[in-house]
């Protein structure tokens, strides 16, 4: 009887061991399959040329493929929910929007909490806003768009989503200019251009890195730009700053995961993003498509979706933006 009671003892000690050892074995294994890249935007916009700049190098410096997944919806909140029932297991990540920080305030619903349920790894580029205007309006700079607006209380701009950098900067310039315009929302900056380059809206606020082909090729008209000063992009088009002194909302990409992963899991993680963020080829892909390197920590990811999240609720309180 004492005999079996011993190894009863040892069989219960010999599998809690093992369970403890379970999580650092994995981790050492990790990653032994494809690891899925939740872009939660249409194709053909900044989150999606993101996650195609990177996507490569990264899964090298993991030593797995990474399979990109365009997940489209409710600026970018279907995305966002899909990796919230994800496992943190460091098989499925997301590029996040600048959306992803006040969705809350603006999408009925959500089945997750921004701050709580998500895991902010890294935010890894930032890129200018640029004011837009369709070629046929008779506008070339601010002034003039704003004096179309007041007189044509009909037109239209467009956003990569609501609660997109886009629609927070034309909301802003809505509550400095006074202007009545409405909004429509897309499922990413993709949708917004052909819409744009087909008169179907007449202005908005769109990452540069998706607009400045389209610039270069005389397909839209610059009129602004929202960094705090000009873009070597662009250099004869004015700052936003320069025409309304502190407007500066730029559009950013970070890499988010579920919350809980193993720790050594997600060291692993973030060691092959840095890494692939300072890779010649990536670095010099990012230049060319106007987009700045951040590749900060976590903790500074954070403080920038709490800062966004509070100027969102500003204009929420104000009745600028409409609350979910």
């Amino acid at each position: 009887m004492l005999e079996t009671g011993r190894r009863l003892l040892l069989a219960c000690a010999f599998a809690t061991a093992a369970a403890a050892l379970m999580p650092a074995a994995h981790a050492q294994g990790y990653p032994r399959q494809p690891i899925r890249l939740i872009v939660p935007f249409a194709p053909g916009g900044a989150v999606d040329q993101t996650a195609r700049i990177i996507g490569n190098t990264l899964g090298e410096k993991l030593g797995q493929t990474l399979v990109i997944d365009n997940k489209p919806g409710a600026s970018g909140s279907l995305g966002a929910g899909d990796l919230h029932r994800a496992k943190p297991d460091g098989y499925t990540l997301m590029l996040a929007l600048d959306s992803q920080a006040v969705n809350h305030l603006t999408v009925k619903n959500l089945p997750f909490d921004t701050f709580k349920d998500f895991d902010y790894l890294s935010l890894l580029v930032t890129t200018p806003q640029v004011l837009v205007a369709r070629n046929d309006l008779p506008v070339k700079n601010l002034d003039e768009l704003v004096a179309y607006l007041k007189a044509n209380p009909k037109s239209s701009y467009g956003s990569a989503g609501t609660a997109s950098a886009g629609h927070v900067n034309s909301a802003q310039l809505s509550l400095a200019k006074g202007l009545r315009t409405e909004h429509v929302p897309y499922k990413g900056a993709g949708p917004l251009l052909t819409d744009m380059l087909g008169g179907h809206i007449d202005y908005a606020f769109a990452g540069l890195s998706v607009m400045l082909p389209q610039i270069k090729a005389g397909k839209v008209r610059a009129l602004a730009v929202s960094s705090p000063g000009r873009s070597a992009m662009l250099p004869d088009v004015p700052a936003m700053n320069e025409l309304i002194p502190g407007f500066e909302y730029p559009t950013w990409i970070g890499i988010v995961a579920p919350p809980g992963m193993p720790p050594e899991v997600r060291q692993k993680i973030l060691k092959a993003v840095r890494e692939a963020m300072h890779d010649p080829q990536v670095a010099k892909r990012f230049g060319e498509n106007a987009y700045d390197i951040v590749n900060g920590t976590p903790e500074q990811f954070m403080e920038r979706v709490r800062k966004d999240a509070e100027v969102m609720n500003d204009l929420v309180k104000r009745g600028i933006v409409t609350s979910g």
